[in-house]
């Protein structure tokens, strides 16, 4: 399938571009509120943190195969906020825009995740990585880009953002989030509230489940086999923790991945049958750096 491209300096077509996909996402087939579900066949690649890093994203479109067949799925998550910044700012704005029109061109396959970093962007709080203070130097790139339309396109950023499941899921019992919760809030977490729409409150600062699953650290073997039962997963599949190999398995049902650094990876996984295990799939993760390009 083609993917329509937008100029990533107008706009007004990116403001189109990222509402479009907001919509599409909001509205997706087997999307019940904070959660997006997708049929138990064919496969789904996993990812970890991108963190703005393109060329990965263009190696995992390349391993996910999505014109292949409508089976094939592919979740992206922790898009922006990159440590290479372009005369001071940081514009990675590019990466969401790039996702938003995969979105629209693919909308049952390709599956953005809510992260901390655009939990960060869209709430406006302060979030630093090695590049610096993220969000004032999001917006910075957005206003050097876009001048007066720059508001504009960062509202329309929030929305697309805002619109992002905060999990993906099969009745086969994968479940796939950007984190899960910290240890201590394992039995306080409100897991019903993944199959509801998420109210402002869900989005607090240090409060709500937005936060409990986009910002824990710290999980354990039994903490994690503890939110599985939880959310009657068999397989959970997180980033957001730096994983220096690029895959870990805390336990057999919690895999952490990372995409972004130079030992990134991503995983296929079978939807159909038993799942494997969170240790069978880190022997089985592909170094993002080794895929060679089409074309």
């Amino acid at each position: 399938m083609s993917v329509v491209r937008v100029d990533a300096r107008d706009a007004s077509a990116v403001t189109e571009v990222l509402l479009a996909a907001a919509e599409s996402m909001r509205t997706a087939e087997g999307r019940r509120g904070a959660t997006q579900w997708i049929p138990s066949r064919g496969t789904l690649l996993a990812t970890g943190d991108l963190h703005d890093n393109l060329v990965h994203l263009q190696a995992v479109l390349q391993l996910a195969c999505l014109d292949a067949s409508p089976d094939h799925h592919v979740i992206l998550h922790e898009l922006i906020h990159g440590e290479s910044l372009t005369g001071g700012m940081d514009t990675s704005y590019r990466m969401l825009v790039r996702v938003a029109e995969l979105v629209l061109a693919y909308p049952t396959q390709v599956h953005p995740l809510l992260a901390n970093h655009e939990l960060a962007q869209a709430c406006k709080l302060r979030i630093s990585k090695g590049a610096g203070e993220q969000v004032q130097l999001f917006l910075d790139g957005l206003d050097w880009v876009f001048g007066d339309e720059a508001q504009q396109v960062s509202d329309a950023i929030d929305r697309f953002i805002l619109a992002m499941p905060l999990a993906v899921r099969s009745a086969s019992g994968l479940f796939c989030a950007h984190s899960t919760p910290a240890p201590f809030e394992v039995e306080v977490t409100d897991v019903g509230a993944l199959d509801r729409d998420l109210d402002p409150a869900r989005y607090a600062d240090h409060e709500g489940i937005a936060w409990q699953f986009t910002w824990g650290r710290g999980q354990t073997p039994e903490s994690s086999r503890r939110v599985a039962e939880r959310i009657g997963a068999r397989l959970m599949v997180c980033g957001h923790a730096y994983v220096e190999q690029g895959a870990e398995a805390v336990s057999p049902e919690l895999l952490l991945l990372n995409s972004d650094h130079a030992r990134g990876v991503a995983v296929e996984i079978p939807l159909e049958g038993p799942l494997p295990s969170a240790t069978e799939l880190a022997r089985e993760a592909v170094f993002l750096a080794t895929v060679g390009f089409e074309g």
